[in-house]
């Protein structure tokens, strides 16, 4: 028996098994962009949807892991509760059996010409939208290339002794060997960090005839709990709430496997009831070689008895589950207790980043969305801190310091959301997401320069307040007033994050607005160098007021880009 050839053909399928999983995922996420992002809004407005939801995007991102991880993610930037997450998990369950039923496809045998359409979708068609179902296609493809790769190289197994020898104690028919069948699954996932390639892997040996029925049953009890450690793995370092999730995930599968091992033999009986012919027939004869399209000594009918047996452990269990969401938070919060004594909390709290929501830039787009959010707030903030700067001669020095504080936070934030996109951009994108990348950086470099000219601004407060220079009453008014005026400007630029714009006639009334304030600063400009201005400044009070109002026009050069970028206009999206 040539073992190499064996071995090099079987991790060969599985290699193009996983990268067709991977470009097929990455071309239903690109594809499906914005629409992952509408699911977000709705994963933390409505907990009733969280189970439907957790299904939807492990279907088009064919890994329950990273759902799971997701939601790990999630809860610890405090962005879902732990109630809400548990239902995303038990979607997700559902939602990865939908990678078995398509291994058992029996489109198997047309892998060659789907990978051609799919090149050929890709490289000729125009639209994106083609564009990326080409991918999908070709993924498809891959994915099916590679199952038929694992069966060939698993084929001469089939005349191996010691081989047959093993798997015949992972036959199901009795204790132990089910226990056995449990370890080899959870180690597999565990190793695989795939439960899809894993099932891709048991039905690929039972439908090569090395598995009984029983025996394939006991693997994917095993691969349930395979899939948990991935979960675990990802809590590490995360808050005592994002523990709480992958905690329960495990007790999830762990407890729903002890369920169908209480009555297993029955649940079994189900299965094979619930899909038409016997798993375990075997080709014995050419006539049945022909009827079945498969070789003998096979199981062709086994694959889909295995992919039934999936969805109905993963199905039954969110039903009993499902109802049970509150009971199940209750025991992971007492076997994760919130800690007694609080950390010490950091200068900057980002509330919705995540850098484990990487694999899926659509979702990380939506949450880069609400985290600039938060810096415009902060900005917004110093923005205020300034304007009582400005009139305020008591407590300048208090403000001044307070300003400064929150300027070294601004930064903090621009730095870590642009880290977090640059990251991002690495990923496989839809022009779509690439363009909202793009905009979503300049967008916090234009937030981190409008509060540049404010620190600037406070700078020459906390200056002229250290030595004792007062600006007249008439120059501090007409600062008021064109402050004031970018003040309005900014918040109005960053309207169509919180409601929905006609594009072009907000860009319009920007522009209009635009020109107001430089017209103001213009004319206060050229009353400062009349002759009237002179009068009024003595030398050092002449040039401080004109600093200032050159930061007061950066401020509104911003407040305009900060429009262009958040309406879509300055880049097209």
């Amino acid at each position: 028996m040539d073992w190499k050839h064996i071995v090099f053909q079987s991790i060969g399928g599985l290699g193009l098994f996983l990268m067709g999983m991977k470009i097929m995922s990455e071309g239903m996420q690109k594809a499906a962009g914005s629409g992952l992002r509408k699911t977000l809004n709705f994963l933390t407005t409505n907990r009733i949807l969280a189970i439907i939801i957790g299904f939807f995007v492990t279907a088009v991102i064919q890994s329950s892991s990273a759902t799971t991880v997701m939601a790990v993610g999630f809860v610890n930037a405090t962005l879902m509760t732990l109630r809400q997450a548990i239902g995303v998990i038990l979607g997700a369950n559902i939602g990865t059996t939908v990678t078995g039923w398509i291994v058992t496809l029996k489109i198997i045998k047309f892998s060659m010409p789907m990978i051609g359409l799919g090149v050929f979708i890709k490289f000729f068609s125009k639209s994106e939208k083609w564009k990326y179902t080409g991918e999908v296609i070709f993924g498809f493809g891959i994915l099916f290339l590679g199952m038929q790769t694992m069966k060939m190289g698993f084929a001469p197994l089939r005349e191996s002794p010691e081989f047959i020898a093993f798997f015949m104690r992972v036959d199901g028919l009795s204790f132990w060997s089910i226990l056995l069948g449990l370890g080899i699954g959870a180690i597999t996932t565990f190793i695989v960090q795939s439960s899809s390639a894993t099932i891709g892997i048991t039905i690929a040996l039972a439908s090569q005839g090395l598995l009984n029925f029983e025996g394939a049953v006991s693997l994917i009890l095993g691969e349930n709990i395979g899939t948990t450690i991935t979960a675990n793995l990802a809590s590490i370092g995360g808050n005592y709430q994002a523990k709480r999730t992958a905690i329960a995930h495990t007790l999830f599968n762990v407890f729903g496997v002890f369920i169908v091992l209480s009555f297993f033999y029955p649940f079994v009986r189900i299965v094979e009831s619930l899909v038409p012919g016997l798993a375990d027939m075997t080709v014995k004869t050419a006539d049945q070689a022909a009827l079945y399209g498969a070789a003998i000594n096979t199981k062709p009918l086994i694959g889909k008895h295995i992919a039934m047996a999936h969805t109905l452990f993963n199905v039954s269990n969110v039903v009993v589950f499902a109802f049970l969401v509150p009971l199940l938070a209750r025991v992971c919060e007492k076997i994760i207790p919130e800690p007694k004594k609080k950390k010490k909390p950091r200068a900057v709290e980002f509330s919705h980043i995540d850098f484990n929501l990487i694999d899926t830039p659509a979702l990380g787009i939506a949450q880069t969305e609400k985290e600039l959010m938060v810096m415009a707030d902060r900005v917004s903030g110093s923005s205020d801190l300034v304007k009582e700067i400005i009139n305020d001669g008591e407590n300048r020095r208090e403000l001044c310091d307070k300003v400064f504080r929150k300027e070294k936070i601004i930064d903090e934030y621009q730095k870590y959301i642009t880290e977090f996109l640059v990251t991002l951009s690495s990923s496989a994108l839809s022009e779509s997401d690439a363009n909202h990348i793009g905009n979503y950086m300049t967008l916090s470099h234009n937030l981190e320069k409008f509060a540049d000219h404010l620190e600037h601004i406070t700078l020459i407060y906390d200056k002229i307040d250290r030595q004792n220079i007062r600006l007249p009453g008439e120059a501090t008014e007409i600062i008021d007033k064109i402050f004031t005026e970018n003040e309005n400007f900014f918040k109005k630029s960053l309207r169509p994050f919180s409601e929905k714009i006609d594009a072009q006639d907000f860009m319009d009334r920007s522009q209009v607005l635009n020109r107001r304030v430089k017209k103001i600063i213009k004319e206060a400009k050229i009353a400062h160098l009349s002759g009237t201005g002179k009068k009024m400044f003595k030398n050092s009070e002449a040039i401080h007021y004109m600093d200032i109002l050159n930061y007061l026009d950066g401020m509104r050069a911003q407040a305009y880009n900060i429009a262009e970028v958040t309406s879509g206009t300055k880049y097209n999206i």
